[in-house]
């Protein structure tokens, strides 16, 4: 059987693989994610890392912290947590989105963080909205997230793949948080529970980017680990607009024409 979309990226993203080995369903591989963001949680992940022993960070560009879960709570305590996360971010040259920058999981596609193709994870169950940008975004642990700060590697379980056939177009006034409840609701019984969701069909062109990313967010509530839409011309509509964004503002080498050419291409 031919590999899934979800296999042939995490196949593109594993280590010590056995020559020929080709990555399945069921397996358990070392994956090297291409980005793995923590928000508040960050600071629950720090004593983990130094639990393990760990001194600095291995791949100082592989994670991002964005804190924007309990940016409310402007107690002396949370304030303290938030300079702690500062510092420890500052002192490994790791990227840090303060608090009032935005959601983290809108800011790793917002910024550039987010590329088609690659394995990008985070101790946080929306991290499926990252299949929106066509790459396989899925949740870790904590401990997860420690090891790749320590090691830039982890272990993941290739999931099951589910196929969903969109045909048709929305009608007036539908949006896409309506295609994923009804989703939810037509297959309720763990049809896609712990699976990988990689989303096909005729319809899929007719749904915008922000319909795209509230669809692949909101498959967690449907059960799965990964929410998967195809690249193509939304996609690279909406890469093209952030990188002129993000040159604009100093940070053109996250995401470049030319990334977007080559991803148009293969």
């Amino acid at each position: 059987m031919p590999q899934t979309i979800t296999e042939k990226v995490v196949q593109a993203h594993a280590e010590g693989l056995a020559p020929g080995h080709e990555v399945l369903a069921g397996d358990m591989v070392t994956v090297r994610p291409f980005h793995v963001m923590t928000h508040d949680n960050t600071g629950a992940v720090m004593p983990k890392f130094a639990a393990i022993g760990a001194e600095r960070v291995a791949d100082p560009a592989q994670p991002v912290f964005t804190l924007d879960h309990n940016v409310q709570d402007t107690r002396e305590e949370n304030m303290a947590k938030y300079r702690r996360i500062e510092e420890f971010a500052a002192s490994h040259g790791v990227t840090f989105f303060p608090a009032g920058a935005g959601i983290g999981h809108q800011l790793m596609v917002e910024q550039g963080f987010v590329h088609p193709g690659t394995l990008v994870g985070a101790p946080d169950s929306q991290s499926n909205m990252d299949g929106a940008l066509s790459a396989v975004g899925t949740p870790v642990v904590r401990t997860d997230a420690a090891a790749l700060w320590a090691g830039a590697v982890t272990w993941w379980l290739v999931p099951r793949t589910v196929k969903v056939v969109l045909e048709g177009a929305l009608t007036p006034g539908v949006t896409g948080k309506d295609v994923i409840i009804t989703l939810c609701g037509l297959y309720n019984s763990g049809e896609v529970l712990n699976a990988a969701i990689e989303f096909h069909g005729p319809g899929v062109a007719g749904l915008s980017m922000s319909e795209r990313l509230t669809i692949s967010n909101m498959t967690t509530e449907w059960g799965a680990l990964v929410g998967w839409f195809p690249f193509d011309e939304i996609t690279s509509e909406y890469l093209s607009e952030r990188a002129t964004v993000l040159a604009a503002n100093g940070h053109g080498d996250r995401l470049t024409e030319e990334m977007i050419a080559g991803w148009e291409a293969n």
